[in-house]
């Protein structure tokens, strides 16, 4: 009737208030009865009444189901919000891939770091393969390489490197003049042509070689530098023991010199940290080009220099001493003294095929352990970063134009989160609410990107305008060379100084900027990995590491003990042999190699090769057979967590499944069907006066019809969709994994009565399926066995037919037994037959395992026998031997006239030892063992 539906219905809408208030307690599923009562009211009396519809719709029953769905408020905005969160991390996935395809185009257009290779390498290889000296005919012996002393170091700046710079004439073939006179007859003295001039520039062109000129495409610049450091001279310094009343005066007149500690101490070999800068430089000479030195005047002052001018009367050069520092001296002093700790000779070129220009500099350290290491550093310099063809140019801008405008998008953006969070914020001050509503993990990747960016394009700032300063010294420096007015020595230094200054100074914000540079790819990386967040199947690598973290630091904490404590090892036992485990440092390194197979055995066995062989074996066994392979284990451990949560393709979709819904989102967006999650959102929140935190920790409970009324233009399949989701991927977040232990848990009941468990209910349940199949087995046994008088029979049977007759009677005068009843009645009895064949399967099935098992167990049991059979022959031998032994020794003392405990053993007795044992052991053997010899039955 229709009152009672419109009670029902009350009740039912009384229901999701109660819901509405958040109590607990399964209220939803009551609220989802009443409404199906309700719509099966309905249903029967056929009534529709617009009375019980909100809104005036007619509540039809597709409109009562949607009130079943009744869902917290925090739940579902929590899920609107991942939902936006989502999109946004998964729209910004092309936008970080933009980004670093952006920033590769910069990095890689602007350090043309090819063209940069092939210059570099070419004049290192040069200084390194034909600076040669020691002299044997036309073949140098020793190359820069084979400097290790001062004598060395002057014969190779004399006989290899200048004349290698430096070279007035055009070189021509070995043997030339020799070889033409062979090959020509009649050709005497020919000699090849020194210089050619190919009017390459016109009337402006000059002979070539040009004054300069380097490997022929590279032009020296102003000229060649020589600077050193110096360490201080100090009686002081030198380490000699001491006695109690302090240093004796005797090992000082002992040594006879004062010491010089170096203050850069470089033990082995020097890296481009080392040689990139040059700290206090002193004693610099110049080596001028540009008219006023000659390779003749490089080479005298070299001389000058290596003798400290002390010989200038037999040079005839009275007064006239070219090293500068060595004619201030008084005594007359070497330029290279043992005060000396690093010695620089440095030279700029400038190729104009490329329009690049390179500082080559030559660095010797001169370390207090008398060894001379050698080092060349190469520094380039874009003359004109923008100087390329346009095919070049265009792509160039434009990468720089499309990472500057996402730099900017991203600084926008985290700006007006920013401001978001502070207007949102309940915090008492502003850093509560930056804390409580900003402060991330990932907002923090994208300040260190931003911060990143600004400092790479401020040192090009900075180098754009320095490479202006040196563009001024240049020209200057250009114009004095190539202008009317004679060169001089003391005009003409100050330019090649102030170039070189500029020039150094332009290099160092270079080097920088491509230090940045190299770590703004880690920032992207990190960008890379929080769009990765937004799709669990993306999220494998991070969600691993999040769930192993745990064991990772437990197990590091053990792999970092064992690590450094044979690293020390290797300090120990090869540091003073071997450069690469000279330091802690070095050997964690080297021995971070070993571990993935990069390892030089060799040079292990020929220090102590014992000592190697243990430690080796001792880090193969512990770093990589044992410890890295648990790395591996308890990462792949977790990823199968992973891979098993990610299964569910509703909780982690593809990509191209989530690429699909934004796309049908929008669509349908666009076409009307459904309004934006960012409205739903924002309803809500206008709902809450703007307070996100009261907002999501509501426990109202969300209907369709609630969101009807609320959410404008929002359709009811979206309602309801929305609601259904969100309701799903919280149960299923919060559905807990199933594991054994969950069977074997007892649980009480609302009345505190413990309940047994899960397991032990269901191993009742199959206890008394076994017995009611044990126990119809028994009666179909016994009916099918049993024998009867035929008497009896008979009468049973006539009394069954009577009875069968009466029944039939009365079933004739009542309705006769439906189909329905009779087909009811085969599908319960066909399903029992089938359920007891199952159960009787299954019990055949364990019934096959058990005996396997025992079959197992006794082929063990066999095997043992076996063994323990085999172990008393072995005893049974061991004791044979022993009573040889003893009759030997009996017999050895009955040679002698005394009284034994062994006498009667000879004589049929007993000896004392076994006076306690059986008879078989009396008679020499074991007990039970003489028949045992026979072979174990198998």
């Amino acid at each position: 009737p229709l009152p009672q539906a419109a009670s029902l219905h009350g009740r039912a809408r009384r229901c999701c208030r109660c819901c509405n208030k958040g109590i607990p307690g399964g209220l939803p599923l009551v609220c989802s009865l009443a409404n199906n009562s309700m719509a099966n009211v309905f249903e029967k009396t056929g009534t529709r009444a617009a009375a019980f519809n909100a809104g005036g719709r007619v509540p039809t029953k597709a409109t009562l189901e949607q009130e079943e769905i009744c869902v917290e408020q925090r739940i579902y905005l929590k899920w609107v919000k991942n939902q936006l969160e989502s999109e946004i991390a998964c729209l910004q996935l092309p936008f970080t891939i933009i980004l670093l395809f952006s920033f590769i185009g910069v990095a890689l257009l602007h350090l043309r770091q090819d063209l940069v290779y092939s210059v570099e390498q070419a004049i290192e290889f040069d200084i390194l393969q034909n600076a040669n000296f020691a002299f044997e005919l036309n073949f140098g012996n020793k190359g820069l390489m084979d400097v290790h002393s001062f004598a060395d170091i002057w014969s190779w700046a004399r006989l290899g490197f200048f004349p290698l710079m430096i070279q007035p004439t055009w070189s021509s073939s070995e043997r030339y003049t020799k070889d033409a006179g062979t090959f020509f007859p009649g050709v005497v003295g020919a000699e090849p042509n020194s210089l050619w001039n190919f009017q390459a520039f016109g009337p402006n062109s000059k002979p070539i070689p040009v004054t300069g000129d380097y490997l022929h495409y590279n032009r020296i610049v102003g000229g060649v530098r020589f600077q050193q450091q110096v360490a201080q001279f100090n009686t002081e310094a030198c380490k000699f023991p001491s006695t109690g009343g302090g240093v004796s005066d005797v090992w000082k007149k002992w040594y006879g010199k004062a010491c010089s500690p170096a203050w850069q101490e470089l033990p082995f070999i020097p890296d481009s940290l080392d040689s990139e800068t040059f700290i206090k430089p002193e004693r610099v000479e110049w080596f001028l080009l540009g008219g006023l030195m000659t390779l003749g005047d490089m080479l005298q002052k070299v001389v000058d220099m290596e003798d400290g001018c002390s010989q200038l009367e037999s040079k005839n050069r009275t007064g006239n001493c070219l090293c500068l520092w060595c004619a201030a001296q008084n005594p007359p002093r070497p330029w290279v003294g043992e005060d000396t700790q690093r010695v620089q000779i440095s030279f700029p070129t400038y190729n104009a095929e490329y329009g690049l220009l390179t500082m080559t500099g030559v660095n010797l350290f001169i370390s207090r352990g008398s060894e001379i290491q050698k080092r060349i550093e190469l520094q380039s310099l874009w003359l004109d970063p923008f100087a390329v063809s346009w095919g070049e140019l265009i792509p160039l801008l434009f990468c720089d134009f499309i990472w500057f405008a996402m730099l900017v998008y991203i600084l926008v953006t985290e700006i007006q989160d920013i401001v978001h969070a502070l207007k949102v914020g309940e915090g008492p001050h502003w850093y509560n609410s930056l804390w409580d509503d900003y402060i991330s993990l990932w907002n923090m990747v994208d300040w260190v990107t931003i911060i990143i960016g600004a400092v790479v394009i401020t040192f090009f700032g900075q180098m754009m305008a320095g490479n202006l300063r040196m563009h001024e010294h240049f020209k200057v420096l250009l114009e004095a060379e190539v202008g009317p007015e004679p060169l001089s020595m003391e005009g003409h230094l100050p330019r090649v100084e102030a170039f070189y200054t500029s020039l150094e100074e332009v290099l160092v914000i270079e080097k920088y900027m491509r230090t940045t540079l190299c770590t703004y790819p880690m920032m992207v990386m990190m960008r890379l990995f929080k769009s990765f967040a937004a799709q669990a199947r993306l999220a494998v690598v991070t969600d691993t590491m999040a769930f192993a973290y745990q064991d990772l630091i437990h197990f590091f904490i053990v792999f970092f003990g064992v690590f450094f404590c044979l690293t020390l090892c290797s300090v120990l036992f090869f540091g003073q042999d071997l450069e690469e485990f000279g330091t802690l440092f070095r050997a964690t390194n080297t021995c971070f190699r070993m571990m993935f197979g990069d390892w030089d055995w060799d040079s292990l066995d020929k220090v102590r090769r014992t000592v190697a062989m243990l430690w080796f074996s001792a880090v193969m066994l512990l770093m990589v057979l044992i410890l890295l392979n648990m790395l591996l284990a308890i990462i792949m451990d977790n990823y199968m967590k992973v891979k098993q949560k990610i299964s569910d393709p509703s909780l982690a979709p593809s990509l191209l499944k989530q690429i699909q819904e934004m796309v049908r989102r929008r669509q349908q967006y666009k076409a009307g069907k459904r309004v934006r999650l960012n409205d739903i959102y924002a309803t809500f929140l206008a709902r809450h006066d703007g307070s996100e935190k009261a907002m999501l920790k509501s426990s109202k409970g969300i209907t369709p019809t609630f969101l009807l009324n609320i959410v404008p233009n929002i359709e009811t399949n979206q309602a309801t969709r929305t609601l259904t989701n969100a309701r799903e991927d919280h149960r299923k977040a919060n559905e807990k994994d199933f594991e054994l232990s969950d069977l074997r848990a007892e649980s009480q009941d609302d009345d505190g009565v413990e309940q047994i468990s899960t397991l032990q209910r269901l191993d009742d349940a199959t206890r008394r399926v076994r017995d009611a199949l044990l126990y119809v087995q028994d009666r179909v046994t016994f009916y099918d066995t049993v024998v009867t008088d035929m008497g009896a029979q008979s009468k049973d049977a006539s009394g069954l037919l009577a009875r069968a007759a009466a029944a039939s009677a009365s079933a004739a005068a009542e309705s006769a037994v439906s189909d329905e009843v009779l087909e009811y009645v085969g599908t319960e009895v066909a399903r029992l037959n089938y359920e007891t064949a199952t159960v009787l399967g299954q019990t055949l099935r364990r019934v096959d395992v058990r005996q396997r098992h025992i079959e197992t167990r006794q082929d063990d049991m066999v095997a043992s026998i076996r063994e323990m059979h085999q172990t008393l022959l072995n005893l049974q031998s061991d004791s044979q031997s022993l009573s040889n032994k003893l009759r030997r020794l009996n017999h050895d003392q009955d040679k002698v006239a005394t009284t034994s405990a062994w006498g009667g053993f000879a004589r049929g007795g007993v000896p004392a030892l076994f006076s306690n044992c059986s008879p078989d052991a009396q008679e020499g053997g074991m007990p039970g063992l003489r028949e045992s010899r026979g072979k174990m039955p198998t």
